[in-house]
């Protein structure tokens, strides 16, 4: 039979058969159709509407044989909707288990149209075709066998099939598929309702093992909002004697404030309570150690001992750089103004101010203001002496002197609070508000509204949003813009409705461009990580004709799908960057690119690449920024490829956006590891060298420079924290950064992005051990960039003498006679020299075997032993050098939660029975009152100093 199909050169015989009235007839002729189908497709359609009548016939007995055909021709027709209904009417004769094209197409688009169908919601669920169902049911049986368990949960997903992800999720190794849904699928489903149903489920699965894994559950309870369950895992695990649930539960304290929010870490810590014995005998006990790691004060302790002790910032660069910028510039005094706060940031190191403080005096008007709210980058973290630090510059007795300052001490205070504001910081800025009612109010209200958005990011507080929108009633456009953004930074991801609806109605109402703007970066940032929540509200602002509504509807975008990698959000974002008539609607969608895709960075070179050479140049600058927030820290080749040409570009801002997405690119990377660092480096110093060059394209490499070296080189852009989950703090600030473009002092808010790249591990007690881990990889790839050489002062040049003709003619003279005296020594030398070349010769005729083989061996010892090294305890330690670390085998520490090497980790003594061989800090409890009594001057912060402000009025 197979030889007769074979030799057909034409199905027309077959198809005559399906005009003849009897049945058996028709079935052989279905069943020859069926097997030369993919070769005489195309002469069988013309008879496919007789196939179809054959299918419709109910009286006949193989209804599902000519279903069966008619797929397969609509298959080959391109008509995949209806290959599928036909598929579905084929019932068993439909073979998922076969590897043709046809079924695996048609497969596809049966899932495809299952998962759309599902996605409609509840109502569409019931109107899901019952054979379409099966086909899917019998798909999921088939991955069930063949114990393709990730294909289960992935669909499953994508259909929101619960019970199936359930099955799945117990079937294989459970462990490590609830692992792969935490950390990889959880954040990718569009539908916040249908994510909350995930985690609920997740935390059931865990609850199911005789020893739960505490922080994993803990992590989904963080995510469905529930302080309480976790208040209680975390009072359960300190609860009893067993050291090693102690040990865990201070890990999950660590690890929720990475990566929870303000409101729920603080619900935590009010859920936990009093603790009756809050000071024993031997000090804290594990619960005030619980709360006190919840409120971040262990952490950003020991970010800043990390800070301080390994910075280490090129002064050369600073001061280079200051004599270059012309200061009377409020552009270039902004420009090293921010450049200090990013290099310094941290490290509580402000000597390049106090040395500079003729250059600090120059600033004027908001100059002063940003000066000032610098101080709050370099000391962001401390928290203890915020109020001490800045005590100099904050007004007295509600009576203000110098406004511009004083409101940019009010913004520094919340930077050094960020996202740990306490309630006496909080109640302190809200007061500010009220307090004053001089002319320069809204200088003062603006830093403090800043101040409080920093502050109190994410508390989702409702008195504060309160104060905010009663400054933003006042209908100043100072004070106003800086209400807006606080708005949103307080409430960022609530999706608040009532705010929601106060902010967009008063966007209509304004007629202050710099308000609306800062209500469409609010807005943004209230329904950050909302999703689908948001689709309504971005469709209604892009239906204004106000483009700076429209603006609004991109920032919500981005936000509302911010590292989800959405092609619909992404979709939107490239039809507006090629479509709307506003320049800045246009810049920020493709900048929105980049958060949107900022989990796979290896995307958007591709999909920005005809972006970066528009026309347009906002367009350009917007792909160049794309570029810089996606890949931060990865040293994509393909990224800076299509950045380099861009510093060239003949628009000045272009060139700006172009350096700081560099920057942000080749951030605490060296020659070693990617070349084209030292080039890079050196053009950022062209171009500040060079008188001619535009004040904008000046202002970006200095800023570039400040982030090339942030941190005294000791922090990277860190928009997701160590554990691979969205840091909204950070993602907040980067979007608030690139508002710069308006605002220069919000340029500050980057410092929000700022991840120190630590090892930090600490023992029962929170105290630093002495220990090592081992990196097998070579060390030059990871050491810090040399710094810059000072230029060396020439000594001046002697000129040549004027000699007459006849002085010359003498001194030929007198030397052609001392040249012909020696003659015959030089002979008798040159005799002997042929006998000393022999000797010569001979000598290094002599070789050795062994010790060649032992010079070959000792070469090969000391390159095995370059490619591995040690690093210390708080030391640093870069994200692309975490895949080459290992614990040593043997060691006395070990972390309790295994799979990370970064970050704050808690180990584990296995002698404790062993003195401790601590590292001390070298951070003072109080920087103001210690630092004469301390014996090591290098050491200490410096005290604080009043800025050279004389007083001023706006």
């Amino acid at each position: 039979m197979a030889a007769q199909v074979q030799a057909l050169t034409s199905a027309t015989g077959l198809i005559s058969l399906l005009n003849e009235e009897e049945r058996e007839l028709q079935f052989y002729g279905l069943s020859q159709l069926n097997s030369v189908a993919d070769r005489f497709w195309a002469e069988i359609s013309d008879s496919i509407s007789r196939i179809e009548i054959l299918y419709e016939d109910e009286g006949f007995q193989h209804r599902q044989l000519a279903a069966l055909v008619a797929s397969k021709i609509y298959f080959h027709l391109g008509e995949f909707d209806d290959a599928l209904n036909f598929a579905l009417g084929a019932g068993e004769l439909f073979d998922l288990a076969d590897t043709s094209s046809y079924v695996q197409t048609v497969v596809n688009h049966a899932i495809d149209k299952y998962i759309e169908l599902r996605s409609k919601g509840e109502e569409a669920e019931a109107a899901v075709d019952p054979r379409l169902e099966t086909i899917v049911e019998r798909m999921f049986e088939r991955c069930f066998e063949t114990k393709d368990y990730a294909q289960v949960i992935g669909i499953s997903l994508e259909t929101r099939r619960l019970d199936l992800l359930e099955r799945a999720l117990v079937s294989g190794d459970t462990r490590s598929l609830l692992a792969y849904v935490q950390n990889d699928c959880v954040d990718l489903i569009s539908s916040i309702r249908i994510q909350s149903q995930v985690q609920e489920l997740l935390f059931k699965v865990h609850m199911q093992f005789e020893s739960p894994d505490y922080e994993s559950i803990c992590l989904c309870l963080s995510k469905l909002n529930n302080p309480t369950k976790t208040a209680e895992i975390l009072a359960m695990l300190v609860g009893g004697k067993n050291d090693d649930k102690v040990l865990s539960a201070y890990q999950i304290a660590f690890d929720l404030d990475a990566n929870a929010t303000q409101e729920f870490t603080k619900a935590v810590v009010g859920e936990l309570g009093t603790d009756d014995n809050a000071e024993s005998a031997s000090g804290p006990t594990p619960v005030d150690r619980i709360k006190s790691i919840l409120r971040g004060d262990e952490t950003l302790k020991l970010h800043l001992e990390f800070l301080f002790r390994n910075n280490k910032t090129d002064m050369n660069i600073l001061n280079r750089t200051c004599k270059l910028l012309d200061s009377r510039m409020s552009l270039a005094h902004n420009a090293m103004t921010i450049t200090n706060a990013f290099m310094h940031a941290g490290t509580t190191v402000d000597n390049f101010l106090r040395d500079n403080l003729e250059w600090l005096s120059r600033a004027s008007s908001w100059s002063k203001f940003s000066a000032t709210a610098a101080l709050g980058v370099i000391h962001r973290g401390q928290i203890k002496h915020g109020f001490s630090l800045l005590q100099p510059y904050l007004p007295e007795d509600n009576t203000s002197v110098s406004p511009f300052s004083e409101g940019g001490a009010f913004f520094a205070l919340g930077l050094i609070h960020a996202c740990h504001g306490s309630e006496k910081v909080i109640n302190y800025l809200k007061d500010v508000l009220v307090s004053y009612q001089n002319d320069d109010v809204e200088i003062l209200q603006h830093g403090a509204c800043l101040g409080l958005g920093a502050a109190g990011m994410g508390s989702g507080s409702e008195d504060t949003a309160h104060a905010l929108m009663n400054v933003l009633y006042t209908d100043s456009a100072v004070s106003g813009e800086a209400a807006a953004l606080g708005l949103g930074l307080v409430m960022m991801g609530s999706s608040h409705e009532s705010t929601l609806k106060d902010m967009l109605l008063y966007a209509k109402e304004t007629l202050h461009e710099k308000i609306i703007r800062s209500l469409a970066v609010g807005i943004g940032l209230l329904m950050f990580g909302r999703k689908q929540e948001a689709d309504s509200l971005v469709e209604s602002l892009l239906n204004e004709e106000d483009p700076l509504l429209r603006l609004g509807a991109v920032h919500t975008i981005t936000m509302a799908y911010c590292g989800t990698g959405d092609n619909g959000a992404i979709r939107k974002l490239l039809h507006l960057a090629v479509s709307d008539v506003k320049d800045d609607v246009r810049r920020a969608a493709v900048t929105g690119l980049g958060f949107i895709l900022l989990r796979s960075p290896e995307q958007v070179p591709r999909m920005v690449e005809l972006l970066s050479e528009s026309f347009n140049p906002h367009v350009r600058v917007g792909a160049a920024l794309a570029l810089g927030i996606a890949c931060s820290g990865t040293g994509s080749k393909a990224a800076i490829a299509i950045l380099e040409p861009m510093l060239k570009d003949s628009v000045d801002f272009v060139v700006e956006g172009a350096s700081v997405a560099l920057a942000f690119i080749l951030i605490q990377q060296n020659e070693t590891y990617e070349p084209k660092v030292g080039e890079v480096r050196k053009r950022f110093a062209t171009i500040i060298e060079t008188k001619n060059a535009e004040g904008v394209t000046k202002f970006g490499a200095a800023i570039s420079q400040g982030i090339l070296n942030a941190g005294g080189r000791n922090v990277t852009i860190g928009l997701t924290t160590n554990d691979g989950q969205l840091n909204a703090p950070a993602c907040a600030g980067m979007l608030l950064f690139t508002q710069f473009w308006y605002w220069f002092p919000l340029a500050h808010f980057l410092a929000l992005s700022f991840r120190p790249t630590a090892l930090i591990a600490v023992n029962k007690d929170l105290n630093t051990p002495n220990l090592e881990a081992v990196c097998t990889s070579r060390k030059a790839l990871y050491t810090y960039p040399p710094n810059i050489e000072q230029p060396v002062a020439q000594a001046p040049v002697k000129i040549a003498t004027a000699v007459l003709s006849t002085t010359a003619k003498t001194r030929r003279t007198t030397k052609k006679t001392a040249s012909d005296e020696p003659s015959s020594a030089k002979k008798s030398d040159e005799s002997e020299s042929p006998a000393k070349d022999k000797v010569d010769e001979d000598s290094m005729d002599v070789d050795d075997s062994n010790t060649s083989a032992d010079q070959k061996s000792q070469k090969k010892g000391r390159k095995a032993a370059s490619d591995t090294f040690t690093v210390s305890n708080i030391t640093r330690l870069l994200p692309f050098q975490e895949k080459h670390m290992k614990w040593p085998v043997g060691a006395r520490y070990v972390p309790v939660k295994q799979g990370r090497i970064s970050g704050v980790l808690v180990v584990k003594d296995t002698a404790p029975e062993e003195p401790e061989d601590l590292i001390e800090s070298t951070l003072p409890d109080d920087p103001i009152e210690d630092e004469d009594d301390s014996d090591d001057a290098a050491i200490q912060p410096p005290e604080p100093f009043e800025y050279p402000f004389d007083s001023e009025h706006a």
